[in-house]
């Protein structure tokens, strides 16, 4: 039987320059195509290539279906602008696939601007538009403001909005967003790579001192992910270890407030002991997850963070702040900690206490779907069109 045809559309896709920007996203449709023929449309922002130093013109198809024109904005201003910009920047593009080929529906994540020009085309084309939000893009709109009019404008003229924790929902319907719109439909982990493994085994892959208490960070260097309270709270902890123990903090993936985090590093009495990994594959993450004590998420907003549903699902205890959708995965087995967002010294008892507990903990992980059952549940939706 010959499948449909689905479009998705993001910036948050991984590019031939960021190979594992938003993997989440990439693992998500590429289980999707269990149940359709997937085309993508992922522009790259030209900050991001002059950020790199690439200064000559990009090839707009790097994969088979991947598709990946130059995004153009303005940077710093006229937000409320950004969807007309982000539609211009990919409608050569669209435009020649949607005329080629006969699809079912669009699929787009990120509300605004990424969903707001997918609801243009889908308007165009007379095709059914499904959005997925994941936090930020819902959390940061102020009510009645240009962009939250737009953001809502999009939520209309979708069939249906994804959300990926019960927060995102509840916030939506607060903002005015329709009531059967959104639906709650959680991220999946590939279990493939984030399953439990012993530390020992994980430590000696890595090349660890497996003695070492190791807290470790995944996600975007940016401020609101609240690396400074983290750098603090590490520290505070690193100076009360007990004697002949150790702790160090890894801090993988990259971001705009990366060389002010290394800054605040250096001013610790063991800036030796904070490592700044870079990205890396999620295959590779996953090991570290195993090598870890705790995984820290300090963050001030989040809906439901991909890494604490990788960690959870390694096995490996979890710090983060109570923001967004992260409570919903409490299970009150005490293997997630909430602290709240901002308070260092929360931060640091938290860690202190994780790390003083056995490494073999046991964490519970089974209600964490996998990616193709989190697909399967989208179909289902899909189809209802």
């Amino acid at each position: 039987m010959t499948k449909q045809r689905l479009l998705f559309i993001s910036n948050l896709f991984p590019n031939h320059f960021s190979l594992n920007r938003a993997t989440y996203n990439r693992q998500q449709v590429d289980s999707l195509r269990d149940f359709y023929d997937v085309d993508v449309i992922a522009p790259i922002a030209w900050t991001d290539m002059v950020r790199r130093g690439i200064l000559r013109s990009l090839t707009e198809k790097t994969t088979v279906g991947n598709y990946h024109p130059v995004y153009w904005y303005p940077p710093g201003c006229f937000r409320n602008l950004c969807g007309e910009f982000f539609y211009r920047s990919i409608k050569a593009v669209a435009d020649s696939l949607l005329k080629q080929r006969k699809y079912d529906c669009i699929y787009s994540s990120w509300l605004y601007p990424d969903s707001w020009a997918a609801a243009r085309l889908a308007e165009e084309y007379r095709l059914p538009l499904f959005v997925k939000v994941h936090g930020t893009d819902v959390n940061r709109l102020i009510e009645g403001s240009k962009v939250a009019q737009k953001s809502l404008a999009v939520t209309r003229a979708a069939r249906k909005v994804i959300c990926v924790s019960r927060a995102l929902q509840e916030r939506l319907l607060e903002l005015g967003c329709e009531p059967e719109k959104p639906v709650v439909v959680y991220n999946g982990v590939n279990r493939e790579w984030f399953h439990p493994r012993s530390r020992q085994e994980a430590c000696r892959e890595l090349g660890v001192d497996q003695s070492i208490k190791l807290v470790l960070f995944v996600g975007n260097l940016k401020k609101e992910k609240g690396l400074v309270e983290l750098i603090a709270a590490f520290g505070s902890i690193s100076r009360s270890v007990p004697a002949g123990e150790s702790a160090h903090l890894a801090i993988i993936g990259d971001g705009p407030f990366e060389q002010e985090a290394r800054r605040l590093a250096a001013l610790l009495p063991e800036p030796e002991k904070v490592q700044f990994m870079g990205n890396m594959a999620p295959e590779r993450v996953a090991i570290w997850m195993s090598a870890a004590s705790v995984l820290c998420l300090p963050s001030y907003m989040e809906g439901v963070p991909n890494v604490v549903l990788e960690a959870l699902a390694c096995g490996t205890p979890v710090v983060a702040t109570r923001v967004g959708g992260i409570p919903e995965l409490d299970k009150g087995d005490g293997s997630l900690v909430l602290v709240e967002p901002c308070s260092v010294e929360a931060l640091a008892g938290a860690l202190r206490d994780m790390c003083s507990r056995n490494d073999d903990c046991t964490v519970d992980s089974s209600f964490i779907s996998t990616w193709q059952e989190s697909a399967a549940q989208l179909y289902e939706i899909f189809e209802k069109r």
